[in-house]
């Protein structure tokens, strides 16, 4: 007897199959609601960068009567006088809203390194490009990336956080029979909030984009904010995560784009009919393949992107939204209030 219960002792190789198998189904339909649940942290958590982010844009209007330029020079000939010394590129190649806001997300680390009066793309501020800023990389995505490091002159980072151009493209101008319509972000000046006519709890201030993956050359304007490229803003002429993005120059390798998931965009004009205002406005305000780019909110985050408005709040908006509301929430004074988000 004493023998026969010793062998009985255990588990047999059935016993054993069977207590895997049934651990592995047990895990396989956790799987995804953990993933969901560490997914909606992350989104979270993006969600509070954004209001972190704008938060400090208040904080700049308070001071400066005004929202930051999305671009500080707007004009070849804006540009020139400033940078006889360095004379490198164009006005894209200054300042945008990305080095008037860092005194109010507390780097003064980047504030002292950079000399606003010298193009970002001037040897002086290559330290600056340089500088990692944590605040701008969205925990769903692969985080910043490295952009041109091997070039002195033209090296910056790419982040995940733009803002809000306009209904229409990156020149604010009119494509077809869609107007554009004012937006809290134009070139050279600042835009105070009473000017957002549509009220700020329904007009957008930021939103974030996907980042372009770190490459060999330089990979294009998207998600390349430190400058006044384009990069630096979304449109409202495509939904979240909806159509093209287009862009003036060369793009990243196709590879690098879809290793992060990111649609190979158009290169300007795109066949978009675009309609300059009329008038005896100067030509260069208008010209030129930049400021026909459309840039379009995307984010991993699974049925749309966050979100902030001018009035501070953030929320996720679905990629289910048409894109008549969406352009309403992304203009400044469409008489639209975009209610149901």
């Amino acid at each position: 007897m004493t023998t026969d219960r010793r062998l009985r002792c255990g588990f047999t190789l059935v016993e054993l199959l069977v207590v895997i198998a049934i651990i592995g189904s047990l895990v396989a339909m956790l799987l995804p609601a953990i993933q969901s649940a560490r997914e909606a942290a992350r989104r979270s958590q993006c969600s509070n960068k954004l209001r972190q982010l704008a938060i400090a844009m208040l904080n700049y209007e308070s001071t400066n009567k005004g929202l930051p330029p999305m671009a500080v020079k707007w004009r070849i000939f804006d540009y020139w006088p400033d940078n006889f010394v360095s004379k490198i590129g164009s006005w894209y190649d200054d300042h945008g809203w990305y080095t008037e806001v860092a005194p109010y997300i507390e780097q003064t680390g980047f504030t002292n390194l950079v000399d606003i009066n010298r193009s970002m793309s001037d040897a002086v501020n290559e330290a600056a490009r340089k500088v990692f800023i944590p605040t701008y990389a969205c925990p769903s995505d692969i985080g910043l990336q490295k952009n041109e490091w091997h070039r002195p002159q033209w090296a910056r980072i790419r982040c995940n956080y733009v803002v809000n151009a306009g209904n229409t493209c990156y020149g604010q101008y009119a494509i077809g029979d869609i107007e554009f319509l004012g937006a809290p972000f134009r070139p050279r000046d600042v835009t105070r909030l009473g000017e957002i006519a549509d009220g700020t709890s329904n007009t957008l201030m930021m939103t974030e984009v996907k980042v372009v993956p770190e490459s060999s050359g330089w990979g294009g304007p998207m998600s390349d904010i430190q400058t006044a490229l384009g990069g630096q803003i979304f449109t409202g002429w495509n939904a979240p995560n909806a159509g093209q993005d287009l862009v003036a120059r060369q793009i990243a390798p196709l590879e690098d784009l879809a290793s992060n998931n990111i649609p190979v965009p158009c290169r300007v004009p795109c066949g978009l009919p675009y309609r300059l205002p009329p008038g005896g406005r100067d030509p260069e305000e208008y010209s030129g393949e930049t400021k026909q780019q459309v840039m379009v909110a995307r984010s991993h985050h699974p049925g749309g992107v966050n979100a902030s408005r001018c009035d501070g709040s953030v929320n996720f908006v679905p990629d289910i939204i048409d894109e008549f509301t969406w352009r309403a929430l992304t203009s400044a004074a469409g008489s639209d209030n975009g209610d149901g988000l």
